[in-house]
């Protein structure tokens, strides 16, 4: 009775089928798709599925395909890869734990990119929360003012005084050559005396931060008028005098909020899906509740190099 049942409900769901079906044909687009450009086996490929691998490429890729002999390459691709995949299967490669680890891999990259990297986009960052980063965040979008100098190092007023009379009275005397043979500074003489770009507390620009040059020198940099100028003899301490010439100004730079609302978003977009991909690894952990045995890591045996290891290069 069971089994009459059954088969009877398989026969009524399979002409309720059957009536949906002659009830709603298939659209014309539908048909078309649904056209058989081949068969591999029990295996086919359609219209639909071949147009749907070409309109997933990029609009410049598929311009290619308006050739007739490009078209039919790639369709006889597809051939030959079904070809290959019924092979593979055919001699248990499914099984395969390389075959398996690559599919672990992608469902991964794939769970990963469509859940969070597609799934909101950064132009989905609501504009007021641009401005509220940009407003408490103005340090980001300020460049401070930058100078560019470069000194002579001495033991004595008196050699400072000297050189400073030496460049005045001779206007051929090059301050660049001069530093060369008289600094006593071994890190900047070889340099011409050069300081590099700093800021007005002596930070060095692009260097670490704990890089900084004389806080003499900097605030004497940042008191002169114009490229060219030159100092007194200043007194760095220590009984060294130094003379510095100014090289060149960068003035403070200030980005709008207009100017700065790309990077924003950008960075709001990446803070948000970080935050979501912890939230869900924090759900599942607390779901799945995961148990590690750290103290087995020990039994790992770690197979030698197939070829001697090269120590990198010096």
């Amino acid at each position: 009775m069971r089994r009459i049942l059954l088969v009877s409900l398989v026969l009524g769901g399979l002409f309720a089928v059957q009536a949906l079906a002659e009830e709603a044909p298939p659209s014309a687009d539908e048909a078309r798709r649904a056209k058989v450009f081949a068969t591999v086996g029990s295996a086919t490929i359609t219209v639909g599925e071949l147009e749907d691998m070409i309109n997933a490429r990029s609009a410049y890729a598929r311009k290619r395909f308006a050739e007739p002999n490009v078209l039919r390459a790639f369709a006889d691709d597809q051939v030959k890869n079904e070809l290959f995949y019924q092979g593979a299967q055919k001699l248990g490669y499914e099984q395969d734990a390389e075959v398996a680890r690559f599919l672990d891999q992608t469902l991964i990259q794939l769970f990963v990119r469509k859940e969070f990297e597609q799934a909101v986009s950064p132009d989905d960052v609501p504009q007021g929360d641009i401005a509220k980063y940009y407003e408490e965040n103005p340090e980001q979008f300020r460049r401070p003012e930058m100078r560019r100098a470069r000194h002579i190092l001495v033991a004595s007023k008196q050699e400072a005084q000297d050189i400073l009379t030496q460049l005045g009275s001779n206007k051929s005397t090059n301050f660049r050559a001069l530093a060369k043979e008289r600094s006593l500074d071994t890190e900047t003489k070889l340099r011409g005396g050069d300081l590099l770009y700093f800021t007005k507390d002596g930070t060095l620009v692009g260097k670490r931060d704990t890089d900084a040059i004389n806080p003499t020198l900097a605030k004497t940099a940042f008191e002169l008028d114009e490229t060219g100028d030159l100092s007194k003899p200043l007194d760095l301490g220590d009984g060294k005098w130094s003379v510095l010439e100014l090289t060149g100004v960068r003035p403070e730079k200030v980005q709008t909020l207009e100017q700065s609302s790309g990077l924003i978003r950008r960075k709001l977009w990446r803070q948000g899906r970080e935050a979501a991909l912890n939230k869900l690894m924090t759900d599942l952990r607390a779901e799945l509740k995961p148990e590690l045995y750290p103290e087995r890591m020990s039994a790992i045996v770690l197979a030698p190099p197939s070829e001697p290891i090269e120590p990198p290069n010096q």
